[in-house]
């Protein structure tokens, strides 16, 4: 009898070993094993770009020296982005930003604000915080933040050392950096069309190869899809970029601070979108806004906002009921 016994319980015992086994198997993730071949034939979506032919979607990393200028950059993209202002030649279209700039504080933000060319901004395009949680719990809820205000398509981290966890302090050097970036990749994995911007220090060491400057392990860099290093070279500010979605020929951009803010040293004057209407206005003569309109194929609305930001850049005047070219 109780030999019995012992053998329902080592039958149990096993049952329920099984059926520990069967749900660790179901709850492991499941990889697929492609063909390359069916790859090649496929019609591969073109880079989603954030900023168009600067920042496409994933992780960035932004770095420089100390007082450099790099929250001015990345400040000034963010302003372009919220109110659909042109960047470096590119016409950016209007997206909402979340800034979280944990070296400032309100009065210093506005200040920088105003130098990024924000002298006001439609309510809800450009939210910031300036206190935020440390690691996972500030990545959590960054993707809180996300699901909540799925427009938002371009987050700025300024800066990392503020923003990882700072409790890890047995772990090595590299483990550490690469467990602060990669949960921020995964997020622009997870979303399409998504750009994350982590602001970052450049070590005081020189380095021939711009990534090695990078402070911290080479995790960073591997992390990340995109590296823009700023460098100055005698006089000049050098930008550096490299990424893995880059479409440019150029990686190397000589920048200059001119009125607060960064610009290309030699680079186009124009948008593409004004370029079009300074070609019409150049044929034409004067034009009104609607004549504008159905010459570039847009509506009436969309050309008004695009005359009037020229004319706030000083490129266009209105006289005498038409649109002109300034003189």
């Amino acid at each position: 009898m109780s030999a019995s016994l012992a053998e329902v319980a080592q039958a149990k015992l096993d049952a329920q070993a099984r059926a520990r086994a069967t749900n660790v198997a179901s709850a492991q993730p499941r990889f697929e094993v492609l063909d390359a071949a069916a790859l090649l034939k496929q019609e591969i979506k073109p880079v989603n770009y954030c900023v168009p032919g600067w920042i496409p979607e994933g992780l960035l990393v932004l770095a420089a020296a100390p007082k450099v200028g790099k929250s001015t950059l990345i400040l000034q993209i963010a302003v372009c982005k919220a109110a659909g202002l042109p960047f470096w030649g590119a016409d950016v279209p209007k997206g909402k930003v979340l800034m979280i700039d944990l070296e400032t504080n309100e009065r210093r933000l506005r200040r920088k604000l105003e130098s990024a060319g924000a002298t006001s901004l439609e309510p809800g395009r450009l939210l910031y915080a300036t206190d935020w949680p440390r690691g996972m719990a500030g990545i959590n809820r960054i993707a809180e933040l996300l699901d909540a205000e799925p427009e938002i398509s371009l987050v700025i981290v300024d800066t990392l050392q503020r923003f990882r966890d700072s409790s890890k302090g047995g772990q090595n050097a590299y483990a550490a950096d690469y467990d602060a970036m990669a949960p921020l990749q995964k997020l622009c994995r997870d979303r399409s069309g998504l750009a994350i911007v982590v602001v970052h220090h450049k070590r005081k060491a020189a380095s021939d190869d711009p990534i090695d400057s990078l402070n911290g392990s080479a995790a960073i860099a591997g992390a990340a899809d995109g590296i823009w290093i700023i460098t100055r070279k005698g006089g000049d500010y050098i930008l550096n970029v490299q990424a893995r979605d880059w479409e440019r020929d150029e990686d190397e951009f000589r920048i200059e601070r001119d009125a607060g803010q960064w610009r290309l040293v030699n680079g186009p004057r124009f948008t593409p979108n004004e370029a079009a209407v300074l070609k019409l206005l150049e044929v034409g003569g004067g034009m009104t806004g609607p004549q504008l309109g159905e010459a570039l194929g847009v509506h009436r609305t969309s050309a008004h906002e695009r005359l009037k930001r020229m004319q706030a850049r000083g490129l266009i005047l209105f006289r005498d009921g038409a649109w002109q070219i300034s003189v």
